[in-house]
């Protein structure tokens, strides 16, 4: 985090803490070793009655993390990551060093034969400069109507022109920025599957009054999907 206004954002689709066989990896690790001021995550698995991943990453960065359950009471048996059968929700989360102006969830709807319902947090943070970024951070669904939720996304943003970046899983390929006018892609490269990426599902969507730089493909992290980041300003 930078006195000019600087921030570095990064995204990641956890896959429920698991690897793209069911086992467990390193969570906190994972997202410390992003080195972000804001990290936005997908596919956030919290075991009920136990541990919370994700804010276990947040305090280990001194940040704060913002929950959005999504479907709660499901196991990761019925979501097909792993065999478990013990219940816990299931969502997305965002973590942040910066201060939160204002935080809300929207629903995306869900698509016919999608196990769990589509949301977006959108989340207003101040910048060290003194000014605001809205991102708001997502996983579309992956039952082909993918660009029919972000069209609704778009549409609930413009009720407020912020600057602002859509970021995580919007699990469709190529030039996503040409269903969203407006907007111009932060960062280019191959994110699935992550032992061999042939296609970026993972992208961060930024309006014009937004200047992003160094925005990359980061290294494996543990989860199916890679991690995305970049280095964004107002202006």
């Amino acid at each position: 985090m930078n006195a000019d206004g600087e921030v570095n954002l990064a995204s990641l689709n956890l896959h429920g803490g698991r690897r793209a066989d069911g086992s467990p990896f390193d969570v906190e690790a994972a997202c410390t070793g992003l080195k972000a001021d804001v990290i936005a995550l997908q596919e956030v698995w919290r075991p009920g009655g136990g541990p919370d991943p994700a804010g276990a990453a947040a305090d280990a960065l001194g940040a704060r993390v913002l929950h959005a359950p999504l479907a709660a009471g499901t196991t990761l048996a019925a979501l097909g990551i792993a065999s478990e059968r013990a219940p816990g929700d299931w969502g997305l989360a965002v973590i942040t060093a910066l201060p939160v102006d204002r935080y809300e969830v929207v629903s995306l709807g869900r698509a016919p034969g999608d196990p769990v319902p589509r949301g977006a947090q959108l989340v207003t943070a101040t910048l060290p400069g003194g000014g605001r970024l809205r991102i708001a951070n997502t996983h579309l669904t992956h039952r082909y109507t993918s660009p029919v939720q972000l069209l609704r996304l778009i549409r609930l943003l413009r009720q407020d022109p912020a600057p602002t970046v859509i970021v995580g899983d919007l699990n469709m390929p190529g030039p996503v920025s040409g269903l969203a006018p407006g907007y111009s892609r932060a960062v280019r490269g191959r994110t699935f599957p992550a032992h061999w990426p042939l296609v970026q599902l993972d992208h961060m969507l930024a309006t014009r009054d937004v200047r992003a730089g160094d925005g990359e493909v980061a290294a494996p992290a543990g989860s199916d999907h890679l991690p995305i980041r970049a280095r964004l300003r107002l202006g």
